[in-house]
């Protein structure tokens, strides 16, 4: 049975590091697939861009690599999902995959850390199998990123493919 990884977040941009975690997640043998789930505009975080964007960019980001997939999931639902509901909604819509053994959510160490604070953490926790990512402390974040792309300092282009950063640029995004 394929070992699929559900790789949540905000994407705000998606980088090469996120692709880099998917990547090496498959070649290290630990996961078969590896499906990205962009949060939806109900998501609240300051400089988050319109869902759509997010979406489309990971659709480029993740262009020919194989064992990767997009999903709006999320973004379908027109209403603010905690962890729990999107965990959930995953479960329900990829059924055929459900077994224990082969579903995972991968997240970063400080989400994992947090997970006890999160609505209805108690019908989680053990639900689900965790890839848990530690962040490396001298990795650049998609603050920085953002704040690069909003200063045009083409330096963005070593994080992001340049499709990517093209797409950012056409669609006049991290402006404001």
């Amino acid at each position: 049975m394929e070992r699929v990884g559900f790789f949540g977040g905000c994407f705000n941009p998606p980088t090469n590091i996120h692709i880099n975690i998917a990547n090496n997640l498959i070649k290290q043998g630990k996961l078969d697939k590896v499906i990205f789930i962009p949060v939806n505009d109900y998501y609240n975080k300051e400089e988050l861009i319109e869902a759509k964007h997010r979406y489309n960019m990971l659709k480029i980001i993740i262009g020919n690599h194989k064992n990767l997939e997009v999903d709006d999931i999320e973004i379908k639902e027109n209403r603010k999902l905690f962890a729990v509901d999107a965990f959930e909604l995953i479960a329900d819509d990829y059924s055929s995959y459900y077994y224990k053994d082969n579903i995972f959510m991968i997240m970063g160490s400080d989400n994992y850390k947090s997970m006890p604070t999160w609505k209805n953490y108690s019908r989680i926790k053990d639900k689900y199998n965790y890839i848990i990512i530690d962040r490396d402390k001298k990795e650049i974040s998609s603050t920085q990123i953002r704040k690069m792309i909003k200063n045009n300092d083409r330096k963005a282009l070593e994080y992001l493919p340049k499709e990517v950063y093209n797409y950012i640029k056409e669609n006049n995004l991290y402006k404001h």
